[in-house]
């Protein structure tokens, strides 16, 4: 973490604040231009062959503006809105718990990767087309936010109280599966650019919690194999608390030392 407080050093003033409201408005705008039919989404998308063969550079910044999907009824457009709330006040939280250089950073590195991922996949495979949204940008937020945020609940439809730690799992068992699915090399490569920064930012928090739970494993182990010792154990037939529990243990000592008996081998008293 040196490297990022050296960088916020030299670079923090350089920091935009409420980065993602900006964000939120520009797609909104996106948004009714193409509903109105004025603006169509594939002139902003990430398209590599358009912008080496074309020279279409703004692809390379447009495609952060794209809405998340193209709402067309008055329910989906709700569903749009409260993905753009959460999206908003994600980040905001983010932005409250990291600072403003380092969740612009985040955002930055996110949407760096996202192209250099896109540009790889073109040049292995420059047959293949490919259009680039920042859906698996929003992932990563959420994925950031669900590690310093675990225990905070959301409500699925409104009704259902989950905490954002189990959505989480939910949230990267399905990117994962939309990285397979992704039909190009390009799609695949630029869906796992942003989870390299993720991985970058996180990498400290993720090995602690995998070394905290073999910690965890061990010490469960120790307990548990505590519990199944016997505590009673017969010094002549060798028999335990546990093989006979029916027995009653009693000791003396010999040498000094206390020696355990079942009452089968001491027989009558």
């Amino acid at each position: 973490m040196k490297f990022l407080e050296s960088l916020e050093k030299r670079f923090g003033h350089l920091a935009l604040p409420n980065v993602v409201l900006g964000l939120v408005i520009a797609q909104l705008i996106v948004y009714a231009l193409m509903l109105s039919g004025w603006l169509s989404i594939r002139e902003l998308v990430l398209d590599p062959d358009l912008i080496v063969k074309g020279n279409q550079y703004w692809r390379l910044i447009t495609f952060i503006v794209c809405p998340p999907y193209i709402a067309q009824g008055a329910f989906d457009a709700l569903f749009l809105g409260l993905f753009w709330y959460i999206f908003w006040m994600m980040s905001q939280t983010l932005e409250n718990q990291w600072g403003v250089f380092r969740f612009n950073l985040y955002l930055l590195a996110g949407v760096l990767f996202t192209v250099l991922g896109t540009f790889i996949g073109y040049f292995i495979a420059p047959e293949q087309a490919i259009y680039v949204s920042p859906r698996f940008l929003y992932t990563s937020v959420f994925l950031a936010f669900a590690v310093l945020n675990p225990n905070i609940e959301f409500h699925i439809f409104f009704v259902l109280p989950v905490k954002v730690k189990w959505l989480a799992w939910i949230v990267g068992i399905f990117a994962v599966l939309g990285i397979v699915v992704q039909p190009t090399m390009g799609g695949k490569l630029a869906a796992i650019g942003p989870f390299v920064n993720f991985l970058l930012f996180f990498r400290s928090q993720l090995v602690e919690s995998v070394q905290s739970g073999r910690r965890r494993a061990k010490h469960n182990a120790k307990v548990q194999a505590a519990k199944e010792e016997p505590f009673h154990i017969c010094t002549q037939c060798g028999a335990t608390d546990r093989s006979h529990p029916e027995r009653i243990f009693r000791y003396k000592e010999a040498e000094g030392v206390p020696v355990g008996i079942c009452d089968a081998c001491r027989g009558p008293e």
